[in-house]
């Protein structure tokens, strides 16, 4: 019975930790890509303050590498983020259930049309990440979406297409 117990406690203990990624040729790639992403404004209405942006993500369990990060570009729409840099966290879970924190760093380009955030520890396969933008102030009324590309943990990471996703901010009728 005893060695029951260790036998499941060791398995336990494998099967959180990261997995071996898939290399070939020298570069990291997924095995299966996360296809499922959810970007969450519960802000709604243009200008309106304290406007948070969740971009959710649920990483598959076959996915052959760890989540090193996600590269967000806005495709359509006025800029998103035309303040410049926001602050971004992350976290295990999804906006309205938040598990563990994960540290991260975010890099938005000069016109701020997109942002790559890095995780400074990797999001293991089965996992739901979420990513929060705090951008403060919603932009103008509108229509805005968004290409999600997952970045693999590993050497030369290959950078994969997720999809798209959208937000509409709203006119406030008074």
């Amino acid at each position: 019975m005893r060695l029951l117990g260790t036998t499941l406690i060791a398995a336990a203990l494998i099967s959180a930790s990261s997995v071996e990624a898939v290399e070939i040729n020298g570069q990291t790639s997924f095995v299966a890509v996360p296809t499922k992403a959810k970007l969450t404004n519960y802000s709604w209405y243009a200008f309106q303050g304290a406007a948070v942006y969740y971009l959710t993500l649920e990483f598959p369990k076959g996915a052959g590498a760890d989540l090193g990060g996600i590269n967000l570009e806005q495709i359509q729409g006025q800029n998103a983020f035309s303040y410049g840099a926001v602050p971004v966290q992350a976290f295990i879970g999804t906006p309205r259930h938040q598990g563990r924190s994960l540290g991260v760093e975010a890099e938005f380009s000069d016109d701020a049309r997109s942002v790559e955030v890095k995780f400074s520890s990797v999001v293991n396969p089965g996992d739901t990440v979420t990513i929060a933008f705090q951008a403060g102030v919603n932009p103008p009324q509108g229509f805005y979406t968004f290409s999600v590309t997952a970045i693999p943990a590993g050497p030369n990471p290959v950078h994969q297409m997720v999809g798209v996703v959208d937000m509409k901010i709203f006119q406030h009728q008074r």
